[in-house]
């Protein structure tokens, strides 16, 4: 998308992120919205534990980043946001709200918010697992998305290959959980 463009974030009911993307995105087409337009669900890529699955070669499997959330990728500005979609959301018996920056009028995730999540996407919609390898206390990841941004992690399940990374969003911390294999430990 170019430059420039915002993310907006709606926090929804559980289990209705799908409905609620194909919704708003059918929303736009019906309206005929001028604006470059993009629903999506933040995925991470879980570690398949049953052997069943590894024998398919499926190691990996997607799951929501941030479960009961849709983000909305768009050049409209907040104020057009508004005066397009309010009334929709404010209807809809899936969304629950808008997010904002506590009770400030700001709608739109914050650039540099924006940014974190872009670089830890890669250019899609999810985030890959990483790897890496235990040295003393110290985590190292070696591959993936992760990739400098060691200080982020706050929990490792080996056993599940899990990290439990921090965000920040829209002012608050929010702890999500996302793949990353220790392949060696080193003391």
């Amino acid at each position: 998308m170019q430059e420039p463009y915002w993310w907006y974030v709606l926090f929804v009911k559980a289990n209705t992120e799908k409905r609620v993307v194909n919704d708003v995105s059918n929303f736009v087409k019906a309206n005929k919205i001028s604006c470059e337009f993009e629903a999506f669900v933040p995925e991470s890529e879980h570690y398949f534990r049953s052997k069943k699955n590894r024998e398919m070669g499926k190691q990996y499997s997607k799951r929501p980043l941030f479960p009961g959330y849709v983000f909305i990728e768009t050049n409209l500005p907040s104020r057009e946001f508004i005066e397009h979609f309010a009334q929709y959301i404010y209807s809809s018996a899936d969304i629950i709200k808008l997010l904002r920056y506590g009770d400030s009028d700001e709608i739109a995730l914050s650039e540099q918010e924006r940014q974190r999540f872009e670089y830890l996407f890669k250019g899609k919609r999810y985030l890959e697992h990483s790897q890496g390898y235990i040295e003393g206390d110290k985590v190292i990841v070696t591959y993936g998305p992760l990739m400098g941004h060691e200080g982020s992690i706050k929990h490792i399940n080996r056993h599940n290959r899990l990290a439990l990374i921090e965000f920040e969003m829209f002012g608050k911390v929010m702890s999500v959980k996302v793949a990353l294999e220790i392949v060696r430990r080193i003391n």
